[in-house]
């Protein structure tokens, strides 16, 4: 009689970064696993790796080569990576040629050349490269190919062996061949041209006994081997670990109007135009958790971290002593064939390495322009998931993003990150009396209440410094801001109808304008400003002056109130 409960399926460590996890613990012991793709995919690499990770001289693989590659060949290129080792090459891993066997003898040849290896070495792991070639032998039959692929795999399985099995199939064909349905696990491989950038795949399509992670993720295959950068986990409601309190901007007046800094365990988004300071908000922030003893990794993906450092020793912050003194880590993510599984596995790793308590991604701008066009659909899906899996543990995140000072509204972002974030703030140019100043916002704040005027700030020795708030002025959004209408009526203004009144203040604040430029200020019809502003001109209110045919108008320094009884409009 059986004993109720689950039998617990051992695994084999494949000795690939992170490749374990996404196969749902490792590689099922005495199992039978496909790895498919087409030529240069990284199906021979894969194996290689696995081979030298797992062969002992007790226990060894053995790696069939077929029909494709020389055994020759072979030694020479996978003698370019690291793991490869000369000298368990005949104790730990026995690479042998059957080709010649299943040539001259077809399929029954290369499985009966096959077992006596397996009966001599008693192999712990079994590689045949290229298993697919083997099923040219079998003259097109199904049923034959079939069958050879059950006595294989019954084979191995008798002598105890875990076995990868190499193919070259397209995705479509993967699931489709008779082969599929004996053996137990299935992994897909595919390399993806972007104009000049490549991107690898790695998919588990089956895997049995075992939970792998879904999707494709993405991999490298460098000087060392493979390296796998499997999905962040998605974290659904969880609950944010928050220490309470707030995390410190570094700047004393936003954490004022923020009623003390951002909320531990969530984000902020902090968007504006080139040049306004998003940089240096960020970099205050990291400067901030240093000194209060909260380790920041920044990430960044435009400037590098000799240009951060310069930045910073120009406000009196050493990088190279806050890294040295564990307190910054900068994460320089260059845009050079990035994936975005690779971009969030390398920050969430950095984080973990660290013990990072902040975490600064400087910019998405720069993300998004770094990844190809097929990956940037997916930027926000992945945004999620990293800024859910970092606040959930505590962190608070801080990301900066670019977009353009468009006039009449607010805009945080052209990708659509504005329900990601907790907080935001909005750093733009303004332009008044002739001059470009900044101004700082704070658009948002899901869970506190915050100031909500807008104020404007400097750039100097100590960074970004606040000022007063724009209380003299409304439309400072709009591009166009115009001095508010004091309670009593200046001494030139008196008498004057409303829409005369706010001709009047917006040529105070423009200073001189002509007539395209009020009505636009002022959202009314250019025949109708030209009108207006004649009627100023010949009372004496303003000013018009004429160059080349153009008329411009000004305040006039003396302006006398029109003449008793004039009709207001």
């Amino acid at each position: 009689m059986l004993e109720s409960g689950s039998v617990k399926i051992a695994v084999i460590p494949t000795g690939i970064p992170n490749l374990d996890p996404v196969l749902g613990g490792g590689l099922p012991e005495l199992s039978t696993t496909v790895v498919g793709g087409l030529v240069g995919t990284g199906k021979t690499t894969l194996a290689q790796q696995i081979s030298f990770h797992v062969g002992t001289p007790e226990h060894p693989t053995i790696y069939f080569t077929t029909l494709g590659e020389p055994t020759l060949k072979l030694l020479r290129y996978q003698q370019q990576f690291s793991f490869f080792d000369s000298s368990k090459v005949g104790t730990s891993v026995h690479i042998i040629d059957v080709g010649s066997e299943a040539a001259d003898k077809g399929t029954i040849g290369a499985l009966q050349e096959i077992g006596s290896h397996v009966e001599r070495l008693s192999p712990r792991l079994v590689v045949v490269d290229s298993y697919r070639a083997i099923d040219d032998l079998s003259g097109g039959n199904p049923a034959r190919w079939r069958l050879f692929t059950r006595e294989l795999v019954e084979l191995l399985a008798g002598w105890q062996c875990t076995a990868l099995l190499l193919g070259e199939y397209t995705e479509e064909q993967v699931g489709v061949g008779p082969e599929f349905t004996v053996v137990d696990n299935v992994i897909y491989l595919s390399q993806e041209m972007h104009h000049n950038s490549v991107l690898r795949r790695l998919r588990v399509i089956k895997m049995r006994g075992q939970a792998p992670q879904p999707g494709r993720h993405a991999f490298r295959v460098l000087d060392r081997g493979l390296e796998v950068y499997p999905h962040l986990p998605v974290i659904a409601d969880a609950p944010r670990r928050r220490k309470g309190g707030r995390a410190s901007t570094g700047i004393p007046g936003l954490d004022e109007m923020m009623t003390g800094g951002i909320p531990r365990g969530q984000t902020c988004v902090v968007a504006g135009s080139s040049g306004v300071g998003k940089t240096l908000m960020a970099l205050h922030f990291a400067v901030a958790g240093a000194r209060a003893g909260e380790p920041c990794v920044m990430v960044t993906f435009e400037e590098s971290p000799a240009e951060h450092a310069e930045k910073m020793a120009a406000f009196g912050w050493d990088l190279a002593d806050l890294e040295k003194r564990g307190l910054i880590r900068m994460v320089y993510l260059r845009p050079v064939d990035l994936s975005l599984d690779e971009v969030m596995y390398t920050i969430s790793a950095a984080v973990d390495d660290f013990k990072a308590r902040r975490v600064v991604i400087n910019s998405i701008s720069g993300m998004e322009t770094a990844l190809p066009q097929t990956e940037q659909p997916e930027l926000v899906e992945g945004l999620y998931r990293l800024c859910a899996n970092l606040t959930a543990r505590g962190l608070v995140v801080m990301l900066t993003t670019e977009v353009p000072d468009s006039f009449g509204g607010i805009r945080l972002s052209g990708q659509g990150l504005s329900f990601l974030s907790d907080n935001a703030i909005l750093l733009r140019y303004v332009e008044i009396a002739g001059e470009l100043r900044r101004a700082l916002i704070i658009v948002k704040m899901r869970t506190s209440k915050h100031e909500g005027t807008l104020r404007e700030y400097r750039i100097d020795a100590q960074g970004i410094v606040l000022d007063k708030s724009f209380r003299d002025y409304y439309g400072v959004l709009t591009g166009a801001p115009t001095l508010r209408a004091v309670q009593e009526p200046r001494p030139f203004t008196k008498g004057l109808a409303p829409n005369e009144e706010a001709a009047m203040n917006t040529l105070l604040s423009l200073k001189r304008a002509d007539p395209q430029q009020v009505a636009d200020a002022l959202g009314s019809d250019l025949h109708e400003t030209r009108h207006l502003l004649d009627r100023l001109e010949e009372t004496g209110y303003v000013i018009r002056t004429d160059k080349d045919g153009a008329h411009t108008y000004r305040v006039a320094l003396l302006a006398q109130p029109g003449p008793p009884g004039r009709k207001k409009v």
